[in-house]
Order: C-alpha cells, then structure tokens, then sequence
C-alpha cells in the first residue's frame, strides 16, 4: 500500500513537473527543429526519479516547490542530455529508450547531439536565471556541484571509463558506476540542502543519503537489465552481457548483490529517521528504488 501511495503521489508530482520541464526546456528564439527535438525527449516519459529527490529533500528543510522547481528542472534536463549522448551509436548504441524511438534514430546524430548540448547548457542557465539575483551564494554552490557531478570528475568520467575502462577490477567498475550514474542521483539530494541553507552536518546527511540511493539504483538497473522485461523497460535488455561489460553481478552473483543493495537502502532511511514524519516519502522512495519494475 505504501508503494502504491508514493506511486500516485510521484504521478501528481510528474504532472506538476511536466508543465515546467517544457516551459524551461525551450523559448521561441530556438530553430524549430530544436525545439522538436527537445519537446519529443522531453514527451517519452521517465521515471523523475532526480527531480523529485530535489524537490523533496528540499521539502525537509521547508523550501516549497515553488522555490525548487528550477533546480529540480535543471537535474532532469542534464540527466535527459546524458541519456540523450549515451544512446548514440559512438556509445552504447541504442535503438529504444523509454518505449520510444532514441532521438538519433527519431531524427539523425546531428539533432541528437545539439539536442543534448542545448539541455546541457540550458541547464546551468536556469539555475542561474531563477536564483542568481535573490541568492548568489547559493546559486554559485548549485552551480558548481552540478558542474562537479555532471563533469570529468562525474558523469562525463564514468561514461568515459565505462567506454574505456582502466580495468576489470571491482574496484574500478564501482567507480565507474557511480560517476557514470550515483552522481547526479547523490547530487539531487545534495541540492535539496543546499536550497534549505542547512548546517553542513544536513548537508553531508544529504550527500550520504543520496549516495547509497544511487549505489542501489544502478545494482537495480543491472538486474532490470539482466531479467527486466523489454516491454516494461522500454529499452534493450542484456546490453551489458553483449557488450561485455561487467557489473557487480559478475562478481557477487545475483543473490548477494539484492543484499547489497538491500543494505545500502537501509544505510540511506536510517539517515532520514532524524528528520521524523517529514522524511516518510523520502523513505518509501528508498524502498521503491530496489523494487521498481523499469
């Protein structure tokens, strides 16, 4: 009954987000072309997993949606960026995403790669817009942690070791992981504090929080991916096998690695319970990410 609460309540919170995704997204000095483009993307659906982590650790420290819907915004147009570059055929070469043709297969790689530099750059550009004048400290740290995760240091390192690994080592291939995917997740938490103005113990709570978060969520992906069905997922399944890329799977089995992401679960609710009834969606958010279906 609780996934099916957090399920509606994520729903009502996507019809909300949808309305501002579109009208940040784009303006009418763009080419018509590109504002296609960006408009079919932004159309195929997805979970918002990470902006609804911004908006509800943000909610912990009493700033209401309406004062972190841009942040919020700016996570998923990064996010839909990447999705956009990892699907063209110099990467990992996909033909569906979210049950929909992936952009470069919807129009050619030109599109999709400007597509995708448009919502990278458009990213930063709304964070500074919507908080640069009422709070440029704050605006400065948003910017730069979303810098941080989304660049060498972050996603675009990760999927640079995942394209070109430098072993095939554990230890490697959780690194590689987690700047590929943990990142942004972690810093959708981490925005939440920062727009609350917390003391740097919330702060690290919430970095801590969205960390374990993002290490269950790609070991849940690795699963979908391996047993998912591709109706549900709306993408290819079995990539990583075919393309010969290992997981934790490969190295502690199926079994084990449920455990483990059981485990890191646990880790991130046991920091919410500090933050009592305020952080029961939070929790059953945590709950959901290692039981989702897609």
């Amino acid at each position: 009954m609780r996934e099916k609460n957090l399920l509606l309540y994520l729903e009502h919170f996507c019809k909300k987000f949808e309305v501002y995704l579109q009208l940040w997204s784009t303006n009418s000095d763009f080419p018509s072309k590109l504002i296609n483009s960006i408009s079919y993307i932004n159309n195929s659906g997805g979970k918002r997993i990470r902006p609804f982590m911004v908006c509800e650790t943000a909610n912990l420290f009493d700033v209401n949606f309406k004062n972190s819907i841009a942040a919020a915004v700016s996570i998923e147009m990064l996010h839909t960026y990447s999705l956009i570059h990892d699907d063209l055929p110099s990467m990992d070469d996909d033909d569906y995403r979210r049950g929909r043709k992936t952009l470069h297969n919807k129009y050619d790689e030109a599109i999709a790669i400007l597509t995708g530099d448009s919502l990278l750059t458009e990213s930063f550009s709304l964070l500074a817009r919507n908080y640069g004048k009422k709070n440029p400290k704050m605006c400065a740290n948003l910017i730069l942690h979303l810098a941080k995760s989304s660049g060498g240091a972050g996603l675009v390192g990760g999927q640079i070791l995942d394209l070109y690994p430098k072993s095939k080592t554990l230890k490697d291939m959780s690194k590689m992981q987690f700047m590929k995917t943990g990142e942004l997740i972690s810093c959708s938490s981490a925005f939440g504090a920062i727009l609350g103005n917390t003391s740097k113990q919330d702060y690290n709570n919430m970095t801590f929080f969205g960390d374990k978060i993002g290490r269950a969520f790609q070991i849940t992906d690795d699963l979908l991916d391996l047993s998912g069905d591709l109706k549900v997922l709306g993408k290819k399944t079995k990539k990583d096998k075919e393309q010969g890329k290992l997981t934790l799977l490969d190295f502690k089995g199926v079994d084990k690695a449920k455990i483990i992401a059981q485990d890191y679960i646990q880790e991130a609710i046991e920091s919410l319970l500090k933050y009592g009834k305020k952080a029961k969606t939070l929790i059953d958010l945590s709950n959901y990410i290692i039981t989702r279906i897609r």
